[in-house]
This record gives C-alpha cells, sequence and structure tokens, in this order.
C-alpha cells in the first residue's frame, strides 16, 4: 500500500512513523514535510491541495491521511473524494466545525451541549460594551483558524478590550478576526480528549496532558504545545464515558441528524471539566478536526492497533467492530523551541513572538536511538546542514514504565542538542 501524509510539522512526523511501522505500507510519502521527516518518508513538494491531489492521482495513492487543519478547512478531502482517492478527514463543511468558533459555539448550543455563557460579535464596539457588562471575567477568541494561538485569556475588562482591539482592528490574525466569541472565563480541570469516527460509531483514544504555555509553571503567551505525556494524570473510565455521553456522541450524531454532516476522521474536543453541585461537567471550550500537537506524538506510539486498519473502518463506516488496543507505558514529549537569541537586527525574544530561522542544529545524532525524535521546524541549509526553519524545532519522545522515569529520559537526551537560542521548559511531566 502507498501512503500519502499531509503536514509539515512533529504532529505530521508522528503519523507519518506510524504509517511506516505498518506491514502493510510498502511506501510513505509526505506532503511537504521536513528535514526529520525525510529520514522517515519520502517528502513531496506539493505546497496546495491540487497539487497534492495531482501526485496522489499519478502515483496510484492508496491512503492519504491530513494531519494539520487548513487543507481540512479549504477542502482536500473533497477534491481527493472527487477522484476516487481514499481519504482520511473530515470534509470541508464538517472542518467549519474548527474554522469558526463562532458558528460551532452556536451549534453546540442548540444540540443542548455543554457550552460557556458566549455572545459572537463582528463589531468591536459592541464587543468592548459587551464585556464591560458581564461582570465576570472572559476569553475573546477570533472566529478562525489561528495556529492554535486566537484564544487570549483575560483577566480583567481592560485585558478583553485590548485583546478586541488586536484581534478585531488590529487583526493580529489576519481575517480570523473578523468575528469574535467572547465566553465566559470557567476554572476547572483543562482536557484534550480524542476521538475516532466514523460520522456513526465514536471511539476514544487515550488522552494525553499537553502544556500550551510558553514558559515554566504555565507563564508566558500560548503557544502550539511545549510538551505532552501519557497516559494521563487523572482521567477515568467513568468520566471518559461522561465525556462521549454528554458531548461526543451527542456532537456525531447531531450534525449528522441535523445538518447532515457525515464526520469521519479525527476529532478533537478540548474541554474544562468544571465541578458544579457535586457533579463534573464538561463544557466545551473548542472543537479541533485532526489529532493535536503535540498530543500526537504522545498518542501514536502507544498505539498497537495498526493505523491502516483504523483507516479502513472510518471510510468503510464500520469502526463499530474495531477494538483499538494501547501499549500502558508512559510517553513523554519535550519540545525544543527558537528561543531568545541575537540576529543581524537585534535581538529574537523567541517563539511564540519573533524568532530566527536558519540557526545549525548539533547533537541529534547522539540522542539514544531507543527516543524518538520528531522534527517540526527543521530543513536543510545548501551544505546539507541541519537547520532551524519554525518557532517549534523538534520533540524527543520516550518511554517509561513510570511517568517521572519517561521525564527523565527526555530531559537526559535533550541535553545532548543544541543550537543557538534553543529553550524548552523545566516542568514538562512534573506532577
Amino acid at each position: 500500500m502507498k501512503v500519502l501524509v499531509v503536514g509539515s510539522g512533529g504532529r505530521d512526523h508522528a503519523i507519518a512513523w506510524k504509517f511506516a511501522q505498518s506491514p502493510r505500507v510498502k511506501k510513505v510519502y509526505v506532503a511537504h514535510g521536513n528535514a526529520g521527516i525525510s529520514q522517515t518518508a519520502e517528502c513531496v513538494n506539493a505546497k496546495t491541495i491540487e497539487e497534492m491531489a495531482d501526485f496522489a492521482e499519478k502515483k496510484g495513492i492508496d491512503l492519504a491521511f491530513v494531519g494539520p487543519e487548513k487543507p481540512l478547512s479549504a477542502g482536500i478531502v473533497d477534491l481527493f473524494r472527487g477522484k476516487n482517492i481514499p481519504i482520511v478527514g473530515p470534509d470541508k463543511k464538517a472542518s467549519r466545525l474548527e474554522s469558526s468558533k463562532c458558528d460551532t459555539k452556536v451549534l453546540l448550543r442548540e444540540l443542548g451541549i455543554p457550552v460557556p455563557e458566549f455572545a459572537v460579535f463582528d463589531d468591536p464596539d459592541k464587543a468592548r460594551d459587551y464585556v464591560r457588562s458581564v461582570g465576570y471575567q472572559v476569553v475573546v477568541k477570533a472566529d478562525g483558524l489561528a495556529a492554535g494561538k486566537g484564544s487570549l485569556v483575560c483577566d480583567t475588562v481592560e485585558d478583553a478590550e485590548e485583546a478586541i482591539h488586536l484581534i478585531m482592528e488590529k487583526r493580529i490574525f489576519g481575517d480570523s478576526g473578523n468575528r469574535v466569541d467572547i465566553e465566559k472565563r470557567l476554572y476547572g480541570r483543562e482536557l484534550s480528549f480524542f476521538c475516532f469516527t466514523d460520522g456513526y460509531t465514536i471511539v476514544p483514544m487515550v488522552a494525553a496532558q499537553d502544556y500550551k504555555r510558553a514558559r515554566d509553571n504555565d507563564e508566558g503567551k500560548n503557544t502550539g504545545g511545549m510538551g505532552s505525556y501519557s497516559p494521563h494524570p487523572w482521567l477515568t473510565d467513568e468520566l471518559s464515558e461522561k465525556i462521549m455521553t454528554r458531548v461526543a456522541r451527542p456532537l456525531i450524531k447531531g450534525i449528522r441528524e441535523n445538518k447532515g454532516i457525515l464526520y469521519q476522521g479525527v476529532i478533537y474536543l478540548g474541554l474544562m471539566l468544571v465541578e458544579e453541585n457535586g457533579d463534573i461537567t464538561p463544557y466545551v471550550l473548542e472543537i479541533n478536526i485532526r489529532l493535536g500537537d503535540p498530543e500526537a506524538q504522545v498518542i501514536l506510539p502507544r498505539m498497537k492497533t495498526d493505523i491502516v486498519d483504523v483507516c479502513e473502518a472510518i471510510l468503510e463506516g464500520r469502526l463499530k467492530g474495531v477494538s483499538l488496543e494501547w501499549d500502558p507505558d508512559y510517553r513523554l514529549c519535550l519540545i525544543a523551541v527558537s528561543g531568545r537569541c541575537r540576529g543581524k537586527k537585534g535581538w529574537y525574544k523567541g517563539y511564540p513572538d519573533r524568532y530566527r530561522i536558519g540557526v545549525p542544529i548539533e547533537g541529534l545524532e547522539s540522542v539514544d536511538p531507543e527516543c524518538l525524535v520528531f522534527h517540526s521546524g527543521t530543513g536543510f541549509d545548501e551544505s546539507g546542514r541541519l537547520i532551524t526553519t519554525g518557532g517549534r524545532v523538534f520533540g524527543i519522545v520516550t518511554r517509561g514504565r513510570t511517568l517521572a522515569e519517561a521525564r527523565e529520559k527526555a530531559y537526559r537526551e535533550m541535553k545532548k542538542v543544541h543550537f543557538e537560542g534553543m529553550y524548552y521548559r523545566g516542568d514538562i511531566g512534573l506532577e
């Protein structure tokens, strides 16, 4: 079987690696990949969804799997299906669950799925009037895609007014700021909950704890993710079933029956679990239409079931007959990012702010081969040296019988690697 993976980040490296483990897969292509992915699969210089579809058709691709949200929202699934190329992922209509936070909140409320109190605005002045009137702390969210960084958590009314200004008037997230979802800030336990679904059956994966803030102790700006580990520390079977009953199953059934959307692929529920009257309510903060990054880097290495079998069951509507098997050992992913360093025009603050690229990376070849190294932002320069090309550069994934064992390995191995300005959090997995 020939497989095409779409993506160029750490999650997509993990997906390509997982397909390469399957005895059913003869060849893995990745569009468009990165330096690390090129060691796992053949990278293809196709960047538009049309170029990817043309490549898949010419190469006779048997199965495609989409990592990031942008090509899904652009309609890559519809395009591939039109050419009769099997592809895993939600179609363009279903992808609105991530590409419009505002419409999704309204839909969830209609379906009776728990969401925070919220209001939607396309006028910044009316949005400011609202945050002055509500009397509670809020989160201001850009409506569209913003690479996981479109939610601004506000402590004060002044913070909320500044968030509205940045998103709607300064347009720090571009056209994603045409509208905002302003919702009541909830306090509880945040959880990323991942499932496979064929549109009828929805099956939970194991969960992962991720770390979105840039600095230790969950301080600093939101990022795409600084690390993760799995199993999750406090997600019980009972709590998982509550999420399936209150959120996951009603969502998949509701959009199918009320909106005519058959959702096939991976769905990622961003939840806040709030204790109310002695019970826990799983409130939906957001829905994503794909695997998370860096959650995929610790979930996929634990999956013992062949990913090809899962994909075929999704596409053929028979996921009900698949039983997922998971390795009980811990996996921990520690992400190295482009941090503060000097450039020709002064200092770069470092990811998630402005960062320097083209910096040589040394020592990755010394990392214990029992570890997995998934690349996010790497390339080769003209002389073939490995260099940085992004804010998040790579992640080291370790395995341990305990979380402490996996954590110790990750930090030990990360010390072997260096590039100018390299930074990583010191508290990943420190519970």
